[in-house]
């Protein structure tokens, strides 16, 4: 993907595809196939379907959770040595740590995209898409759907080591299962970066105490 942006701060080579048609699952497994996404491109679906599971058992709305889940990851069509001019060129903010880790970005980016290609509105699935990787201090159901789906259905090959645990813990509710999950990233285990801000929110709000320094998240 080129770096040039056109008028709207678009980058050209999106602004060049034909609109979206109408099949959401569909427009956005060509999106990626384009931006050469492989590994996204299978890991969409399936966080997608996982997402509808959660949603189905935990009485949260399923269109919502799938549609935030098929696009929680568009934002990363952009190459993260542009993530971050891109997003100062549309007026979102960038935090310390995203300007050292870019990736952390493709978050509000997916979010841009899901609101101005396919023309979301709902303030609940955008809210689900920003927080996907970090949660943050006040999760929705919804949030937690597509935050725990997306850890269930990584995009590392293999299965998760902490799959098992939080598929157990799952069976106390979403929130025990976010609980799990936080604890598990706070842990060297998880290989973050560091932490962003999001992320140590919801720790806090967890009660959660990093293990140690960091190594994204």
């Amino acid at each position: 993907m080129t770096s040039g942006l056109n008028a709207e701060g678009w980058p050209d080579a999106l602004t060049r595809r034909p609109a979206f048609a109408g099949d959401l699952a569909a427009d956005v497994d060509a999106l990626l196939a384009a931006h050469g996404r492989d590994v996204t491109r299978e890991h969409v679906p399936r966080v997608a379907r996982e997402a509808v599971r959660l949603a189905r058992r935990f009485g949260v709305d399923v269109g919502a959770a799938r549609t935030a889940a098929l696009l929680h990851d568009v934002g990363g069509i952009v190459r993260r040595a542009d993530m971050v001019a891109l997003c100062r060129a549309l007026a979102l903010p960038v935090e310390a740590e995203e300007e050292q880790v870019p990736m952390l970005l493709h978050a509000k980016l997916s979010v841009v995209l899901a609101r101005e290609r396919y023309g979301v509105t709902d303030p609940a699935a955008l809210q689900a898409i920003r927080y996907h990787t970090t949660l943050h201090a006040r999760p929705t159901p919804l949030d937690l759907v597509v935050f725990l789906a997306d850890k269930l259905e990584w995009d590392q090959g293999g299965v998760p080591p902490y799959h098992a645990a939080l598929s157990a813990a799952l069976d106390g509710g979403l929130e025990a299962g976010a609980r799990s999950m936080l604890a598990w990233m706070a842990t060297p285990a998880a290989h973050l970066l560091l932490p962003h801000p999001d992320l140590r929110a919801a720790w806090a709000a967890f009660g959660i105490t990093p293990a140690g320094p960091g190594r994204s998240g």
